[in-house]
């Protein structure tokens, strides 16, 4: 009786063993399963609400940088579907200046954007020097436009809904995107080539210099609509209201959608009553993107 007993305390004790074993292996297997599924969703939820910073866009040079905003919902949550993008060019007379400054000194552009439901990115570019000419800064705006649609999928944005915008320096360079020849290269082996470089809208804060020269000449009709902001004094020689009254112009006379706003210091008309230049940039660029 006694050895019955003892075989049945090996027996109930190996059975243990056995199930403690069973349940090892089950839970590593779930603790695998668990990793495994946030390493292949991981991609889905990587930016979530904050910002991706340095992101490379070329490796041509070490200003080849951008900062990536995700756009958000009513509720501050990362949104579902495909969002617009607003794509900010700096100023800084092309020998200066920082893609921090939209956060910095245009935070409110950035979170009007952001709270409307637009995915915002902010680029850096090479500045002028001996080898760098303003058509080879174009090169890598454009490149940078190409590179923030070849992420349309990852990034959870709509290439065909993407606004180009930027002060001074930044306004030309939106302007040439969208007006000079399309960098695209349909037949292209590298998938940011095979990409679009213009806009579907830009917007021009403090037009430059360089206007005649660079944006006029090349402007032709069904084109990239374009929402101007000028509050210079009419003695400003850097940011003349006339640069901007000029595209104003050039853009009526194409039957191209503009809208050109002053803020009481030049002949441009003023905000309308109640609303912002801002606010009223971002309605055209919704009406202009929606279409």
């Amino acid at each position: 009786m006694r050895d019955v007993r003892l075989l049945g305390i090996v027996l109930f004790r190996s059975r243990d063993i056995v199930l403690l074993r069973n349940f090892a292996i089950v839970t590593s297997n779930i603790r695998a399963f668990l990793i495994l599924g946030a390493v292949f969703l991981m991609p889905c939820f990587a930016h979530g609400n904050e910002p991706q910073r340095d992101v490379k866009y070329d490796t041509k040079h070490e200003r080849n940088v951008l900062d990536f905003w995700p756009a958000l919902k009513s509720d501050g949550l990362a949104r579902d579907g495909p969002a617009p993008v607003f794509v900010w060019f700096h100023g800084g007379g092309f020998r200066g200046g920082d893609k921090s400054q939209l956060e910095k000194n245009r935070f409110s552009t950035l979170q009007t954007y952001q709270k409307a439901g637009y995915a915002v990115v902010s680029c850096n570019y090479p500045f002028l020097d001996e080898h760098i000419d303003h058509l080879e800064i174009a090169n890598h705006c454009a490149r940078a436009v190409q590179f923030i649609r070849s992420k349309a999928r990852q990034w959870n944005i709509d290439l065909e809904r993407l606004c180009c915008g930027g002060v001074s320096a930044g306004a030309l360079i939106s302007e040439v995107l969208a007006y000079h020849d399309d960098f695209q290269v349909l037949t292209a082996k590298d998938a940011v080539d095979r990409c679009s470089s213009r806009p579907t809208v830009v917007v021009s804060i403090m037009q430059p210099r360089g206007t005649k020269e660079s944006v006029l000449p090349f402007m032709d009709k069904g084109e990239a609509p374009i929402f101007i902001y000028s509050n210079a004094a009419n003695s400003d020689r850097i940011h003349p209201p006339l640069a901007a009254i000029s595209i104003r112009d050039k853009a009526r006379e194409l039957g191209i959608p503009c809208v050109a706003i002053g803020g009481g210091r030049n002949s441009l008309p003023p905000d309308e009553k109640g609303k912002t230049w801002l606010s009223l940039q971002l309605e055209f660029c919704e009406k202009h993107l929606s279409n």
